[in-house]
């Protein structure tokens, strides 16, 4: 086996402009032009050439070589179409690359930097969110209601981040993974196939040793009660009054594309909650506690945004017949009937794209029905019958 690498390579694309004249393309000529600039798009990066050689049973030397393009892409965005000076079709792309780091962030602060990549004007369309909390049985009964006040806040904070910068929405999933195989093929909806899951889990930590405030002897306004006890050969203890309700506990924050077991951002923060004083009602989070509350959700939905923001709005193929395609965004996301989609096969494009026959396997597709979390999708140009479950779906019309 042999292996070659291809240096980076400046391409001189076509100078045409990006003109009103795109719109009158038609779904052969865009899917042309995005096959087009992909294969481009992959050459300005090294490329790794695999070579197999072998005898078959024949005698016969034959080889096979195969093409990788050293970029990890999570999306395609199709930035805008037009034409060259010759006449022909092109589009303008954009893809973004996983950052290098694992998506850790610090326990208690987080970074307050910018977005790793450059964002481009949010559109219509925007990432859907399954929200999943895991609040711990281990919280007391007197607990819950702190608790359960620093689920709302968080999840409100969340929710009005992403409606805010036109990013994300939110809607609250249930906890598909406790259920069997029986009960999901009963109970699953399209909930579960949200492009992206954000869980939260809520634990509670060990709170600090309290009770005991003094010993005997300990304080001279104590001396009488001390001399008394211990002539009895007795211990007197000193018991504090009765101190407001706290709650320290741990939030674990995982946000995971569908189908992927590694989290694409990850974080840990803690926090104590005290209930507020004199509340003979429902007990709540005091004053300063909501703050708190308030303060972090802010920072982790600022994080959040960082994340989001630099990765293209995707959906994926999750039922294919023939020619009846279903792909797991929807109204919730902003999807109309009649917008285009470039699906493709996410092992060979756009990584694999300089193999032969991996261009064109590129399909584009138009919505023919929404629903709340999907759509039903139709073939217009390309090899439909191709297309299989676990494709990616890309928006195809410009912008986003």
């Amino acid at each position: 086996m042999k292996h070659y690498y291809i240096l980076p390579l400046a391409l001189l694309l076509g100078t045409g402009g990006w003109s009103a004249s795109a719109q009158t393309l038609s779904l052969e000529d865009k899917l042309a032009a995005i096959r087009k600039s992909l294969v481009e798009v992959a050459l300005e990066g090294p490329t790794k050439i695999t070579s197999t050689q072998w005898i078959d049973a024949k005698g016969a030397l034959q080889e096979s070589n195969s093409f990788r393009s050293g970029m990890e892409v999570r999306g395609v965005r199709v930035i805008a179409y037009g034409t060259n000076d010759q006449g022909e079709a092109t589009a303008k792309l954009q893809w973004e690359e996983p950052s290098s780091s694992n998506g850790q962030k610090s326990a208690t602060n987080p970074k307050k930097s910018e977005p790793a990549c450059k964002p481009i004007p949010g559109g219509r369309l925007q990432h859907m969110i399954g929200l999943q909390w895991d609040i711990s049985p281990r919280f007391g009964a007197d607990e819950l209601p702190l608790v359960q006040e620093l689920r709302s806040k968080w999840s409100a904070q969340i929710a009005s981040t992403g409606a805010a910068g036109g990013l994300w929405r939110v809607s609250d999933m249930p906890q598909s993974a406790k259920r069997s195989n029986y009960e999901q093929a009963l109970l699953g909806s399209s909930l579960d196939e949200l492009p992206w899951r954000l869980e939260i889990a809520a634990k509670p930590l060990p709170k600090p040793e309290s009770g005991l405030l003094d010993r005997v002897g300990g304080s001279a306004s104590a001396g009488r009660d001390a001399s008394a006890g211990n002539e009895r050969g007795q211990q007197r203890y000193l018991w504090p009054p009765a101190m407001p309700l706290t709650v320290p506990l741990n939030l674990e924050i995982r946000l995971y594309a569908r189908n992927q077991s590694k989290p694409v951002l990850q974080a840990n923060t803690t926090t104590t909650l005290q209930v507020q004083d004199s509340n003979w009602g429902v007990q709540q989070l005091s004053t300063s506690a909501r703050a708190e509350v308030l303060q972090q959700a802010e920072n982790w939905s600022l994080e959040l945004f960082k994340t989001l923001v630099c990765l293209p709005i995707a959906g994926e193929v999750t039922q294919a017949q023939g020619k009846q395609l279903r792909i797991n965004l929807g109204a919730s996301s902003g999807l109309r009937v009649g917008d285009s989609f470039l699906l493709a096969d996410t092992s060979k494009v756009p990584q694999r794209i300089l193999e032969a026959g991996n261009a064109g396997q590129t399909v584009m597709a138009k919505v023919q029905y929404v629903g709340p979390h999907y759509a039903h999708l139709v073939p217009s140009a390309g090899p439909g019958e191709k297309v299989q479950a676990r494709w990616a779906a890309w928006s195809a019309d410009e912008g986003r």
